[in-house]
């Protein structure tokens, strides 16, 4: 019977693989943005640019978080080493499940934020404008979440990229090698 460094690793499916690393991708680079675009003293172009890039990104992500959940359902994620404990599984599941769940409050409160605040979503509005209607303290609560949220976003990024660190680079145990290379 072959070890697990001489058998080819579990992994999960392109698609999962592709839609992960899109996700990360669309992410990384909205995060940045949303935390520049609100800095005092940007000029207006480039904070209108921002702006822009930020709140009709958030759509796409909330759209490929839905369909990375329906190919999980359909696919389910590899079996991970044996080697694990069961508190490291129990926090694996754990941070991938919270993930997923601040991913859509994220884009969710973004939505209802930029909406309820009466601000264009240009590129979404043809297809979900005129969902959330104009108020100001909906607005404002949603922006709240959204501020908030962004704290345990960042928060479970850093542990799952710490974790894929650990395990691709020092335990060398198969876990990372489930989503790289991403096709």
């Amino acid at each position: 019977m072959a070890s697990l460094s001489e058998a080819a690793p579990a992994r999960y499916p392109r698609l999962s693989r592709l839609l992960h690393w899109l996700t990360v991708i669309l992410v990384l680079s909205t995060i940045p943005a949303g935390l520049i675009m609100v800095q005092e003293g940007l000029s207006r172009p480039l904070q209108n640019s921002l702006f822009l890039y930020h709140k009709n990104i958030g759509p796409v992500i909330l759209i490929l978080v839905g369909l990375r959940i329906v190919v999980r359902l359909l696919k389910p994620a590899p079996p991970l080493p044996a080697s694990l404990s069961r508190p490291q599984v129990v926090a694996a599941e754990a941070v991938h499940g919270l993930l997923y769940l601040t991913l859509i409050v994220m884009a969710v409160s973004g939505i209802i934020r930029v909406q309820a605040g009466g601000f264009p979503m240009e590129f979404w509005d043809p297809f979900i404008g005129g969902m959330v209607a104009k108020s100001e303290s909906l607005a404002d609560t949603a922006k709240a979440v959204h501020h908030y949220a962004r704290y345990v976003i960042i928060a479970l990024i850093f542990a799952h990229v710490g974790a894929a660190a650990m395990h691709g680079l020092i335990k060398r145990d198969g876990v990372f090698s489930r989503m790289w290379p991403p096709v």
